[in-house]
C-alpha cells in the first residue's frame, strides 16, 4: 500500500525532463508554487536558461542541465549531479517526447528508432536510473506521460502510438510491482495539447490540414494538463486519463466492430495515399490549396474591424496571511474589489480564425480597478480570452501599478458550461499578485450583474 503521501511538496526535489517548455515548464510551475525544489532538463540550454528566469519568482531551488534523455550515461551523469547537490531525488516526471505522423509504410527505421529512444528508451533510462534510491529509502514518485494514442491508435501516427502504448504498459505494470517498496507510478495520458509538440508534423491531406488549422478548438492548454500532472502527484493517483475522449477510445477499442469503422475512416479522412487510392488525389491538392489560402484571401477581402464593449465586475476580496512585505499592512477582513473594462479585438478575422494561434478569441483590455484597502480607480491593461472550447474558461489579466509597485491580477470564469451560464459566466474568480515578490497578496470574487445586462450590451461598438 502506498503510503508516502504528496500533499506537502515543500522542499521535495522534483526532476522533470522536457522541462525548458510546454508540459513540463508549467508543471514545474505549479511545483515551485508548493515550495518544491527543481531539476529541469532539456536539449535546449537557452530555452532552459529562459524557464530558470520565469520560473525563479517563485524563490525555490532550481538545477538546470542540458541532457539528451537517450545517452544513459548522460543520464546516469545527472543522477550523481542531482544527488550532489540535493542528496536524493522525489519525484521523477518523465515528460520528454516528440511526435512523429506518417504511414507504418513510409516510416523510415531512422524514425523508428528516434521515437523509441526518446518516448520509451528515456524514461527507462531515467527510471532504471533513479529507482534504485527510491527503493532503499522506501520512498519516490514517478510520473510518465504516455499519450493517449495509446487507446486511439490512429492511423498515419501508428509509430509514434506504438511507443506511447509501450511506455503506458510499463508504467502502468511497474506501479503494481514497486507498490511494496512504498512507491508510486502515475501514468498520465494527454490527449491533445496545445504546444509546440506538433512543429515537426507535416500536413499533406484534407483531415490533417484540417486537424492542425483547428487545433486550438478542440485541445488543452499546457497549463491545463500540467495542473492535473501536478494533482496527480498530491493525490498518488494510478492513472490520469486527463479527456473523457481518452476513456471513450479505451473502451471503443475492447468492441473490435466499432475500432475496425474508427480506424477505417480515420485512415480515409488522414491519410493522402488512401484518398489518391480511392480516386481523390485531384480533389485533396483543390481543397488542400483552398485551405492554406482561405484565411489570408478572407483579410485581404475584409477590411480590419473589430468592437468594443464595456464590462463591470463588481464583489469582494480579502487579502492573503502574511501579504503586507514588513512596510506595507494591508486590513483584515472582505474588502470592495471591482473592476471596469474596456475589451475587444481589433481585427475580427483574427479573434475567430482557429488557425491564429494565440490571437484566437484574444483581446485586450484596458480600464480600471478598484481595490479596497489597495487602490481606488487604479488604470490597467491587458487582455481577456475567451477560452469556451479549450478549457471552459474566460481569462482576464491585466497589470497596474500602485506607488511603484507593479501587481498583476488573474481572473477566472470557470466550468463555462450551458447548463449553468447563469452563474458560470457571471462569476469570476481571481488573484492579485505582487510582481515585485511573486506573492499572491489578495483573492477575490466578483460578478457581473445580469440586471445590467442591457446596458453592457448597449456599449457594444464596431470599430476600424
Amino acid at each position: 500500500m502506498y503510503l508516502w503521501h504528496m500533499k506537502d511538496l515543500k522542499n521535495k526535489v522534483v526532476l522533470i525532463t522536457g522541462g525548458a517548455g510546454g508540459i513540463g515548464l508549467n508543471t514545474a510551475g505549479f511545483f515551485a508554487e508548493a515550495g518544491a525544489r527543481l531539476v529541469l532538463t532539456d536539449i535546449n540550454e537557452i530555452a532552459l536558461e529562459n524557464a530558470r528566469a520565469r520560473l525563479a519568482k517563485h524563490g525555490v531551488e532550481i538545477m538546470t542541465q542540458v541532457v539528451d534523455v537517450t545517452d544513459l550515461k548522460a543520464v546516469e551523469a545527472l543522477r550523481d549531479a542531482v544527488y550532489a547537490k540535493f542528496g536524493a531525488l522525489d519525484i521523477l516526471i518523465n515528460n520528454a517526447g516528440i511526435g512523429f505522423n506518417a504511414e507504418l509504410v513510409d516510416t523510415p527505421l531512422a524514425k523508428w528508432q528516434q521515437l523509441m529512444n526518446i518516448n520509451f528508451w528515456a524514461p527507462l533510462y531515467h527510471i532504471q536510473t533513479f529507482l534504485p534510491a527510491m527503493r532503499t529509502r522506501k520512498s519516490g514518485h514517478i510520473v510518465n506521460v504516455s499519450s493517449g494514442q495509446a487507446y486511439f491508435r490512429a492511423p498515419t501516427w501508428g509509430a509514434y502510438s506504438v511507443t506511447k502504448l509501450a511506455v503506458g504498459a510499463m508504467s502502468e505494470i511497474l506501479n503494481v510491482e514497486v507498490e511494496r517498496d512504498n512507491i508510486k507510478v502515475t501514468t498520465v495520458y494527454p490527449f491533445l495539447v496545445n504546444t509546440g509538440f506538433y512543429d515537426t508534423t507535416t500536413a499533406t491531406s484534407i483531415g490533417e490540414k484540417l486537424f492542425f488549422m483547428f487545433l486550438p478548438l478542440y485541445s488543452h492548454e499546457p497549463e491545463t494538463v500540467a495542473r492535473m500532472v501536478f494533482d496527480s502527484v498530491r493525490e498518488g493517483k494510478d492513472v490520469e486519463m486527463v479527456s473523457a475522449l481518452n476513456h471513450f477510445f479505451k473502451y471503443a477499442r475492447a468492441l473490435p466492430i466499432v475500432s475496425n469503422i474508427m480506424d477505417k475512416n480515420t485512415l480515409t479522412f488522414m491519410s493522402q495515399g488512401q484518398q489518391e487510392a480511392l480516386g481523390f488525389g485531384a480533389v485533396v491538392d483543390k481543397v488542400g490549396s483552398i485551405l492554406n489560402s482561405i484565411f489570408e484571401n478572407a483579410k485581404q477581402g475584409i477590411p480590419e474591424k473589430g468592437f468594443t464593449i464595456h464590462e463591470v465586475m463588481s464583489g469582494e476580496h480579502e487579502f492573503v496571511e502574511n501579504a503586507g512585505d514588513g512596510e506595507t499592512k494591508f486590513p483584515p477582513g472582505k474588502h470592495k474589489f471591482e473592476f471596469k473594462a474596456d475589451w475587444g479585438p481589433k481585427n475580427l478575422v483574427d479573434f475567430l480564425n482557429p488557425a491564429s494561434d494565440a490571437r484566437f478569441m484574444l483581446s485586450e483590455l484596458a480600464g480600471t480597478v478598484t481595490i479596497g484597502g489597495l487602490c481606488e480607480n487604479m488604470p490597467v491593461k491587458g487582455s481577456l480570452q475567451l477560452r469556451y472550447v479549450q478549457d471552459q474558461k474566460i481569462r482576464y489579466i491585466f497589470d497596474f501599478s500602485v506607488d511603484g509597485t507593479p501587481y498583476q491580477y488573474v481572473g477566472e470564469k470557470q466550468q463555462i458550461y450551458p447548463w449553468n451560464l447563469p452563474y458560470s459566466h457571471t462569476t469570476c474568480f481571481g488573484t492579485v499578485t505582487n510582481m515585485r515578490t511573486g506573492k499572491v497578496i489578495s483573492k477575490s470574487v466578483t460578478h457581473f450583474d445580469l440586471a445590467g445586462l442591457p446596458e453592457f450590451l448597449g456599449t457594444f461598438k464596431l470599430t476600424g
